[in-house]
């Protein structure tokens, strides 16, 4: 791990209070949301379609938040910046040794039409299908792609504003890889994450009911993995059609290992519970944190504070600081 990106880590560690104990029985209706995705899913294999996610990446960067160096705050360098070169970044946590993914694509934004997207990569591996996929007619083996897309650092508004688009349906994205195969991703995609800096924190209003009037009513799932999603998000995006698969309520690093923990959980039939605690390991195996440090981090319907209501303007503010966010 790089010193600066090994500071930052304590940091985060040191900021997150975790409780392992903090699990609840889903609702009868987030069990329900969670139902129609995984219906989606099923079918979808059972048509001989992979399992798509796609993730939205937002290169950190150093006029807007603390990176920890010039390099890993070089929002226009993909190759040395903090969410994607590191070893929690999505080349280094990916592309070790023995991840189980292979690269199946390695492009620009030029490819899919978009200038602020620096490196756009796809991941690709199979697991074992889940009993309950493999009776509704899917294969023996899940095949799981994950579209990662890096976002020039000070293009953040544009990634947050795709991403809430392809959470509703709004944007579609085809993505043809080097043996032509073409993945429905974006809007398509099966999960849908945001992985980086929370803008949300930044920002006075954002409007994703204006979003949500462009979609569709397709199940998606969602992932955001930064800084306190839960109480900026949970009020307002998730539902029948968002299915709320792991958000957070606490500082730590946008973390690929979390991402990818998260994505396994589920392509492995993992429920709310499965796929919160495999996003919580993937941040300690990560990042080398106990997990019973890190757990209380991770948060979506399984979790017993799911429920509780977003931040005043004020603890917006502290939180926005304690993050790393510049003043204004």
């Amino acid at each position: 791990m790089l010193p600066a990106m090994r500071t930052w880590a304590l940091v985060a560690l040191l900021l997150v209070a975790s409780s392992v104990g903090a699990r609840a029985a889903p609702s009868a209706e987030a069990t329900a949301w969670f139902d129609g995705l995984d219906a989606r899913v099923a079918a979808d294999l059972a048509a001989r379609r992979p399992l798509v996610v796609q993730v939205h990446v937002p290169l950190c960067e150093g006029t807007i938040i603390a990176c920890g160096n010039a390099k890993l705050g070089d929002g226009d360098n993909p190759r040395t910046n903090l969410y994607w070169a590191t070893t929690e970044g999505f080349l280094g946590w990916f592309g070790r040794k023995g991840s189980g993914w292979k690269s199946a694509l390695v492009a620009t934004g030029d490819a899919i039409g978009e200038a602020d997207v620096l490196d756009l990569r796809v991941w690709r591996r199979e697991v074992a299908t889940p009993a309950r996929w493999r009776a509704a007619g899917a294969p023996k083996r899940v095949t799981v792609y994950v579209v990662a897309q890096a976002w020039r650092g000070t293009a953040i508004d544009r990634a947050l504003g795709r991403y809430a688009e392809d959470l509703y349906g709004a944007h579609t994205q085809a993505i043809t890889l080097a043996d032509g195969t073409t993945l429905a991703a974006g809007g398509d995609a099966h999960v849908v994450a945001y992985v980086g800096h929370n803008r949300l924190m930044d920002l006075a209003t954002f409007d994703w009911r204006a979003i949500a009037a462009r979609g569709d009513e397709r199940s998606r799932g969602v992932i955001a993995i930064a800084c306190h999603t839960a109480p900026y998000m949970q009020a307002v995006v998730p539902g029948p059609h968002q299915v709320p698969l792991v958000m957070t309520r606490d500082f730590l690093l946008a973390s690929a290992a979390a991402l990818e923990g998260a994505v396994t959980a589920f392509a492995k039939g993992g429920d709310y519970a499965a796929v919160r605690r495999g996003a919580a390991t993937g941040y300690a195996d990560g990042g080398d944190k106990p997990l019973t440090r890190v757990f209380g981090a991770f948060s979506n319907p399984a979790d017993k504070r799911w429920g509780t209501p977003g931040y005043s303007a004020a603890v917006n503010d502290h939180a926005a600081a304690q993050c790393g966010a510049a003043a204004p």
